[in-house]
Formats: C-alpha cells, sequence, structure tokens
C-alpha cells in the first residue's frame, strides 16, 4: 500500500516543521544526516523569509490568490472549495505550461496527478509576506469559508466607514493586484507585471524589512544574481552591519559543517570498500581544506554565539547534543586544522560516528551493515547556500530575477502578462 500524507489540526508552524522534513529529501546532496537542518534552516528564514526550496518562480505569490479569491467571490461552498480549487489550480498551471517560458511551472510532469499544489508550497510565504491575512492552514481555510461568507453578508448595505474602523472580513491583503484582463483563461504566464512586482516588493519591504530578501528586492541590481553564495554578494558594504556578520556567521558554518559531511561520505565510502568514491570524497575533503585554509583569521576568531542567537530568534529549537556536536567539530578544526580531520585516529571521525549513532541509533549506516548496504553513495555534502540557490535558474535567485524583470518591464512589454 502506498504511502500518504495528511494533514492533521495542527497550527502552522507544526506544518512548516514537517514540510521541512519532507523538503530534505528532495536531492541527495541537501539531505540532513547529521543534524543540522535546523541551524541552516534559522538563517534560510533569516535571509530569504517566506520562501522554500520548493518554490519555483515568484508569479505564483499572485497566482494563489487570485484564484482563491476568484473561489470566494463565486462562493463556492466550504464543502466543494477544496475540489474546486483543486482543478482551479490544474488548469491554471495548464495554461502555463502552454506559453513560451515553461520554467518552473508546476505540474509539468505529473500533469493531473500532482500532489503538491502550489497553493500548498506558497502557502506559509503568503502569510509571511502579508498577502494572505487568514491565519490557519489550508484546509482550515477551505472549512472557513461559509461562515466567511455569512459575516461578509452583515456588511451588506451598511455605510461606508471612512475611517476603517468596521470593514467587511477578508482573507487577503487589501492592495493586491487585480489579475490580468481575461484570467484565469488568458493572459497567464510566468512573466511579472510591473504593477506585479512592485507590490512583491512592497510586501517583502514592509514585513520583512531588515531581511536579506529586502535589501536585495529594494535595489533590484541583476548582478547581485551572480553571486554563488549570499555572502559573495556585490556591495556588501551597503548591508547593515549587523546583516553582515550574520552573513559572516552563515559562510563559516556552511564551510566548516560541509567538512563533517564530507567526512561521513568519507568514512561510509571506506567501510563499503567502494574505492572510487573513497578517491573522490578524499580529493573534496582536500578542496575542502583549501577552502577553510582560506578563513584564516576569520575562523580563528569566530564565536559561535552569533550562530545560537539568530537560531532563537527564529523560534526554532536545537538542542543540547546538535549544539554540543557543532561546537565540538569547530574546536576541533580550530586546534588541529583541516587536515587532521581524514586520518583514520582523528578525533573527527569519532565526532562523526557517535553523532550518527546518537540520531540514528539502530539505523546509523556507520555501525548497521545493513543500513550501509542499501546507502547510495552520496548524501548531505552540499554546501549550505541557504535557499539562494545553486544558479540565477533556482532558489531564492530565481524569485528575484523575475520580481526584477518584472520592474524592468514596461507596460508595454508586460501586456497583460
Amino acid at each position: 500500500m502506498a504511502s500518504t500524507l495528511t494533514w492533521l489540526d495542527y497550527s502552522e508552524r507544526d506544518r512548516r516543521r514537517a514540510l521541512d522534513v519532507i523538503d530534505l529529501f528532495r536531492e541527495t546532496g541537501t539531505v540532513d544526516e547529521l543534524g543540522l537542518a535546523g541551524i541552516r534552516n534559522s538563517f534560510s528564514d533569516l535571509f530569504f523569509p517566506g520562501t522554500s526550496t520548493i518554490q519555483t518562480r515568484a508569479c505564483y505569490f499572485l497566482l494563489v490568490p487570485w484564484t482563491l479569491l476568484r473561489l470566494e467571490r463565486l462562493r463556492k461552498p466550504s464543502s466543494k472549495a477544496a475540489a474546486r480549487a483543486r482543478r482551479a489550480e490544474l488548469n491554471l498551471n495548464g495554461r502555463m505550461l502552454a506559453g513560451d517560458d515553461t520554467r518552473g511551472v508546476f505540474g509539468s510532469q505529473a500533469g493531473s496527478a500532482l500532489k503538491r499544489l502550489p497553493s500548498e508550497v506558497y502557502w506559509g510565504g503568503l502569510r509571511s509576506w502579508g498577502i494572505r491575512t487568514f491565519s490557519g492552514h489550508k484546509w482550515a481555510y477551505f472549512r472557513s469559508l461559509d461562515g466567511f461568507y455569512r459575516r461578509g453578508a452583515q456588511f451588506r448595505g451598511t455605510p461606508r466607514d471612512p475611517e476603517g474602523r468596521s470593514a467587511p472580513p477578508a482573507n487577503w491583503h487589501p492592495h493586491l493586484p487585480a489579475p490580468p484582463s481575461g484570467f484565469p483563461y488568458e493572459n497567464v504566464s510566468v512573466a511579472l507585471r510591473p504593477q506585479d512586482a512592485e507590490y512583491l516588493r512592497e510586501r517583502i519591504q514592509a514585513r520583512h524589512p531588515e531581511s536579506l530578501l529586502a535589501v536585495l528586492a529594494g535595489r533590484a541590481n541583476p548582478e547581485d544574481l551572480d553571486a554563488d553564495r549570499p555572502w559573495q554578494l556585490s556591495r556588501l558594504s551597503e548591508i547593515s552591519p549587523v546583516l553582515r556578520e550574520q552573513l559572516q556567521d552563515a559562510e563559516l558554518f556552511a564551510v566548516c559543517m560541509q567538512g563533517a559531511a564530507l567526512l561521513y561520505n568519507l568514512m561510509l565510502s571506506e567501510l563499503q570498500q567502494h574505492e572510487r568514491r573513497v578517491e573522490t570524497y578524499r580529493s573534496e575533503l582536500g578542496d575542502w581544506t583549501v577552502d577553510v585554509e582560506a578563513l584564516g583569521s576569520d575562523l580563528a576568531d569566530w564565536r559561535l554565539n552569533g550562530v545560537w542567537s539568530v537560531v532563537r530568534a527564529q523560534g526554532r529549537s536545537v538542542g543540547y547534543p546538535t549544539q554540543a556536536f557543532v561546537t565540538r567539530w569547530i574546536d576541533n578544526l580550530k586546534l588541529g586544522g583541516p587536515e587532521a580531520v581524514v586520518p583514520q585516529d582523528s578525533a573527527a571521525r569519532t565526532l562523526v560516528r557517535e553523532r550518527e549513532t546518537q540520531l540514528k541509533r539502530g539505523r546509523a549506516r556507520l555501525t548497521s551493515p545493513r543500513h550501509l548496504e542499501l546507502w547510495g553513495g552520496r548524501s548531505g555534502t552540499r554546501r549550505m547556500s541557504y535557499r539562494w540557490g545553486g544558479s540565477v535558474r533556482t532558489g531564492t535567485r530565481l524569485l528575484l530575477k523575475d520580481i526584477f524583470d518584472g520592474l524592468a518591464r514596461s507596460e508595454g512589454d508586460a501586456g497583460n502578462a
């Protein structure tokens, strides 16, 4: 029997945490083998709030509310809203797939069998950016519609309140741009109109003014998208000192902890006696050694207080075992240097073995031949970029590019895109 996942009536935070776990399995380079996702996601939320690794294009921040608002105006009842919304989203994706730019459009392979709709992927981001004012998860939203219609009916025929002290209920931001003419049957694409891009920028800046996302959206400099990592952005001097310090903490954490992941993969390859993989991971650890040495005094002077401060500020919980593992790894790195990681009797190997056993117990690959046999050869080795994206065609970089392109597009060029 195929496994399924059903949402119960838990909080939005519980839902976000569950989706964080699901997202870890999207690609082998980001699987969280050593239990560092809480720290990584804290920096991701700090720099790029409202985003996730499975968001594809910025247009969905508007297409989703436009679609659901249309159902509200048609007064679709709670009993039918979820099914109608699903059909509407699938139909919308189908029309977008017929356009010139289909990169990132949902359903390009799954079609009508698509399991995870855009509304689910963007639901948290819509709330984070203040586009969605309804506070619950999507299924609670559908169930609330009958009551929403009744409350709205009470305001019909009442005089308009010029001071806004009494207003009809709303699930969406009042200044959401109107959809293009013909929506949802015509003039639908991934391209943002200038007013769409400006609206998304305003929402980001209003809700998360201190974030790196707001800074980059505000200056709309295409050169920023050329950076491979967020700490490699141009004109870092224009970013606030606090944000620069947080970027440095994120860089040091990403570079240093990648070594633990590479060592873990090397140890597994050695146990499997897979010579090619052993050679590959030794080579990658050699490249990593060069990167660590390039950190110089920044690593020597680094204290982890800023990392734990970010985790707390983002409302996440990182237990003592995780803090102890990270602290001991960094201390060993400072004491012996990156060259001391690989030798068979290294403290780093002991630390990695203890960490996996602590997390997985009987399922730990380093101690269980059965689970070692099932290992695919690479997991969790990619250096963290905190949702920035491996290229301008992925991650937050693509969302920003969509906004930049929309801002630069004239009304004549945009048409009804």
